[in-house]
């Protein structure tokens, strides 16, 4: 199997971790937020194996960019609601800001 792009490979971990986390969440959260916050997930990897295939990978990018920032308002929104432990918000934090960097950085080297 051929190595996968590092956004995607720490995204997919990411996404990972996080499903794990929100099938904790309350039911009344779990299927309102929680599934908002699990198509978001989807919605991005697609974006971002979109990007890896596609010859203009700009819009691709961008968009994925725009799903990440309203995915970070979601968990600082889960952390409120107290469904998601400030623990778990930080080490989520970290993460989105890794991926939203490399998103970055692709998107830069792609509109030159």
């Amino acid at each position: 199997m051929a190595k996968e792009l590092k956004v995607v490979a720490d995204f997919y971990d990411f996404t990972l971790w996080l499903l794990r986390h929100i099938e904790k969440f309350p039911r009344h959260h779990r299927y309102g937020l929680g599934r908002d916050m699990e198509s978001r997930l989807q919605t991005i990897l697609a974006l971002l194996l979109r990007a890896k295939y596609s010859k203009s990978k700009v819009g691709y990018l961008a968009d994925a960019n725009i799903e990440l920032e309203t995915l970070r308002f979601q968990l600082r929104l889960a952390t409120d609601l107290a469904i998601l432990p400030h623990k778990s918000h930080g080490y989520a934090a970290e993460q989105t800001v890794s991926i939203g960097s490399q998103i970055g950085g692709w998107l830069h080297s792609e509109s030159r």
